[in-house]
């Protein structure tokens, strides 16, 4: 038996209005190193955070599709990690790996079922790249824009929540794609940021009704809405959606940690205009991976798409980097570099 002392982030308290630092505790921790067949121990490089975890640690309030969290429970997100101590044929010492849902842990000792390893070909690259165009926001507007959105050439894209980590992978790879690109954000400073990714035009969904604003922007319409957001610009989406247009639902950060999440008040309009919508966990399409990692690698290698994120140094900075990423004063993933 071998104990090894870490630190970890722990939930301390549930969330009353607004997300806090002191939601969290830093604290420290042991962990058993005596690995058995098929463990491996890792030693934390990066982590990326997520909005949703916002629906898990507030209370019991909000949809999600994972379960609650108990306060005292350590938060998971995805991360780069290098393997420091293997006992399966799978993993060296010196590979980076990508870890899924990896506890907010300096080192963890985990199954390496669980870790992917960054491939030859990648690992030259910055480790943000894996957790964010090459990583699981860079899937998941992937998955929601080219498999469930059908995305082609002749679409129209309205993408909301344009300078976040998934919006800023959607608004590059549908302009990869060929399509017309508009994005909403909410600073002139992220409209021109969203505008070089490639956008046609953005919308500051703070400048006034965004019914209206994306009326102006798209006055022929839209074809494909990618959803980050909900509430007001999703009902603005299908107000402005032509005959047989789609929603991919992706995520509702408005709603998120709210008591009573509101749906669109207009969605009536779905039938009238045979509108299709549908929401997809990226989890699901596990399948879709390699495909996703040939596509994207190209337009990474070729510059056509970058990463975007904002970097928090220090493992004690996940609580304020978690706070500032739902206050909206982070641009594209949020990132924690150890």
């Amino acid at each position: 038996m071998s104990q090894h002392k870490i630190h970890e982030i722990r939930l301390a308290s549930f969330v009353e209005e607004t997300f806090q630092p002191d939601n969290f505790d830093v604290a420290e921790a042991e962990i058993e190193t005596t690995l058995e067949d098929g463990q491996v121990l890792v030693k934390a490089l990066r982590f990326g955070l997520n909005a949703g975890l916002a629906n898990r640690i507030s209370g019991g309030s909000g949809p999600s599709t994972r379960a609650q969290m108990a306060v005292g429970e350590v938060p998971q997100s995805d991360a780069v990690m290098e393997v420091i101590e293997s006992k399966t044929e799978d993993f060296s010492p010196g590979d980076l790996v990508v870890q899924q849902w990896a506890p907010w842990r300096t080192q963890d000792v985990v199954s390496a079922s669980h870790l992917r390893k960054i491939r030859d070909e990648v690992r030259d690259l910055p480790l943000e790249y894996h957790l964010t165009v090459l990583g699981h926001v860079g899937f998941t507007g992937w998955v929601g824009l080219v498999h469930v959105g059908q995305v082609d050439p002749e679409d129209v894209v309205f993408v909301s929540a344009a300078s976040g980590g998934v919006g800023s992978c959607v608004v590059q790879f549908a302009a990869a794609k060929g399509a017309r690109v508009i994005g909403s954000a909410g600073s002139a400073e992220k409209v021109a940021l969203v505008q070089d990714l490639g956008a046609d035009s953005c919308i500051n969904y703070h400048e006034g009704d965004p019914t209206e604003l994306l009326a102006s922007a798209a006055p022929d319409g839209i074809t494909l809405y990618f959803d980050n957001v909900g509430g007001p610009l999703l009902e603005a989406a299908l107000d402005q959606l032509q005959m047989h247009g789609t929603v991919v639902i992706c995520g509702a950060v408005s709603q998120y940690g709210q008591k009573s999440p509101q749906g669109p008040s207009n969605y009536l309009r779905m039938i009238s205009h045979e509108l299709t919508m549908r929401g997809f966990a990226v989890t699901e399409h596990e399948d879709l991976r390699t495909a996703f990692e040939q596509e994207v690698g190209t337009w990474v290698r070729a510059s056509t798409v970058t990463s975007l994120h904002t970097v928090f140094e220090g493992f004690d900075a996940i609580p304020e980097a978690f706070a500032a990423q739902l206050g909206g004063g982070t641009r594209g993933r949020v990132i924690v570099a150890l």
